[in-house]
């Protein structure tokens, strides 16, 4: 067995002439539509069209000015400057958004009527509590910070009446752990109050560079302390992760690990990657075997695997195992089903896992409360997206997952190579069928009930990137649609009698970061279009306000994430991942259209 050396990824393949994916799993049935090119766009329309005509006219006719004094849908006054009128925006994008999902005429208007009139009723309770606070005990409460909240108000109702009006998978019963992880969240607290108290200290200093955030910072409204508070949040738990795996070094763990493979047309690269299982066997201390899952393929896959089994020098065993009903869930619990040794690893047929990658994911397995373990994704190179999404995939994973797992609150592992205790994955029902997002499942699964999950990031593999728009719409509308159906089929999780930082502060922080992504593209326009009808003196708003929307924190942090990773050349990609996170916005936007909504419309 080798010792440990740089660990350099294979080489990518991935052929030019891919350039469309599509399975059963891309909109499962009853689930999920194909999206008309023509309904984000309609969103956007109706969004822009209408935010503007009503800013228009809470300005400009005087009755509806004196019921809304500060140009929004306030009911009371609030002191001090405010940047947009978030809650006009808000109704604006209810409505577009309402009048191009999949439901029926009444549906829409429901599902519309719906969003509208929760939001007016929560900002209505807000405005009245404000009015109390003013009068009781002489507490003012700012205009921008009315703003901020109306919008995180705004962005968890859209979230959470799609999980309550949208056709998703029916809630199951969950696993739970036996007992409270206290130190977890304990910790948890500990950072995020360490986190305010820092960001409040640095915001109430009276220094040029504190004044010039509070200018540009998110539409020069929510001030630098908010700007900086979830930055600092997950720097400090990045550092904890690193500070714990100095103490705690995992040793070598070598245990006999079953490898599935599920497989759906993939003859265009299998071969690459059965060979780079074999390497990385070569460098495992313990036996491997193999099973390659074919999905009911259509082209050549299971002559490619078989050629390929033939020339493998290194793996115990590798076995190839026809799965005819169609849908990766299946093919991975077939996997499962025949799986014997106590843990098991799914790779994906389209990622060619680095040499050392097993070794460095099974160590962790040493520890007995270790559930499932997941690598870091590595872009082929050479495609559209390949740079932005090395970058994406260096913040969400290299910095936030790693972060979140100091706090044991990793929220789903990659599938795309990912190690599990092979009882842990029976004990919580296995792989769910029929949905979006099985690996995140369970995952979430796993760790609920009582695992911890953990990401090393030095456990590389080449992953395919969608090298055109067509393909990459497809897989973002499956991967953040897949938000909303975890989070529908665990719904029990929202319960506030199991605790954990994972299900009572992950998962709604994800489906609002879903949210806000659906609606940072229209909110973006919006801003621009403020800006230049400048309707209100007392707006705030500015082009280095506007920019720093889009920039921002986020810039910040997948720079900071890339130079703590050591890898520099990523950052060549900057302009890319820029126009990038408009596009996923957008698709963000589009993956939300694609949720159908038939039992509502008939209900």
């Amino acid at each position: 067995m080798a010792v440990a050396t740089p660990d350099v990824p294979p080489e990518a393949h991935q052929p030019l002439d891919r350039v469309q994916f599509y399975s059963v799993d891309s909109a499962p049935r009853r689930l999920a539509r194909r999206v008309p090119i023509s309904a984000a766009p309609q969103v956007l329309s109706v969004a822009l069209i209408g935010s503007i005509t009503l800013t228009y006219l809470l300005h400009a006719i005087e009755p509806l000015a004196s019921i809304f004094p500060e140009g929004d849908f306030y009911l009371t006054r609030y002191e001090g400057t405010y940047t947009v009128p978030i809650r006009l925006f808000m109704v604006s994008f209810y409505i577009g958004y309402a009048s191009a999902i999949a439901a029926t005429t009444g549906g829409k208007i429901r599902h519309g009527l719906d969003l509208i009139l929760t939001f007016f009723t929560v900002c209505a309770v807000f405005d009245l509590l404000t009015v109390v606070m003013r009068n009781v005990i002489g507490v003012v409460m700012p205009l921008h910070v009315g703003m901020v909240l109306s919008g995180l108000s705004g962005l968890m109702i859209f979230s959470l009446k799609i999980l309550h009006n949208g056709d998703l998978p029916e809630r199951t019963r969950v696993p739970l752990a036996d007992h409270i992880r206290t130190p977890p969240l304990l910790f948890a607290v500990l950072v995020v109050g360490l986190s305010a108290f820092i960001s409040m200290w640095v915001a109430s200093m009276d220094l040029p560079a504190v004044h010039a955030l509070r200018q540009v910072a998110l539409l020069g409204g929510i001030g630098p302390g908010v700007f900086l508070f979830l930055p600092l949040l997950l720097i400090l738990l990045n550092w904890t992760a690193a500070f714990q795996s100095l103490l705690h070094p995992s040793r070598r763990f070598s245990p006999p690990v079953t490898i599935i493979v599920p497989a759906f047309n993939e003859a265009h690269i299998i071969a690459h990657t059965i060979s780079a299982v074999d390497e990385a066997a070569r460098r495992y201390e313990g036996e491997l075997q193999l099973l390659l899952i074919d999905n009911y393929s259509a082209d050549d896959t299971r002559d490619v695997i078989e050629a390929a089994l033939a020339e493998t020098k290194w793996l115990l065993s590798g076995r190839l195992i026809l799965e005819t009903t169609r849908g990766k869930a299946f093919a991975l619990s077939r996997g499962i089903a025949e799986t014997q040794t106590e843990f098991v690893i799914r790779i994906d047929a389209d990622t060619q896992i680095s040499p050392g990658a097993i070794w460095r994911i099974m160590r962790h397995f040493r520890d007995p409360h270790v559930g499932a373990a997941g690598g870091l994704a590595l872009s082929p190179g050479g495609g559209l997206f390949d740079s932005a999404r090395q970058l994406e995939v260096n913040l969400k994973v290299g910095l936030d997952q790693v972060a979140y797992g100091a706090a044991d609150c990793i929220f789903g592992i990659p599938g795309m190579f990912a190690a599990y205790r092979t009882d842990a994955i029976r004990n919580v029902g296995g792989f769910a069928h029929g949905m979006n997002g099985e690996d995140t499942d369970v995952a979430v699964r796993i760790g609920e009930s009582g695992f911890r999950l953990v990401i090393d990031p030095t456990a590389m593999f080449i992953s395919e990137v969608p090298r055109t728009i067509a393909h990459m719409r497809e897989q973002r509308q499956r991967w953040f649609r897949s938000i909303f159906h975890v989070s529908a089929r665990n719904h029990d999780y929202f319960k506030l009698s199991d605790f954990t930082v994972r299900s009572k502060l992950m998962m709604p922080y994800m489906l609002l970061n879903t949210a806000r992504r659906a609606v940072a593209l229209p909110f973006f326009i919006f801003g621009i279009l403020f800006l230049v009808m400048a309707p209100d003196p007392r707006s705030a708003i500015t082009m280095q306000a506007v920019l720093a929307f889009f920039l921002g924190a986020p810039l910040i942090m997948v720079v900071f994430a890339t130079l703590v990773m050591l890898r520099f050349r990523d950052l060549l990609g900057l302009p890319r991942y820029l126009v990038f996170r408009l596009f996923r916005s957008y698709l963000t936007l589009e993956s939300m259209l694609s949720i159908t909504y038939e039992q509502f419309s008939h209900r």
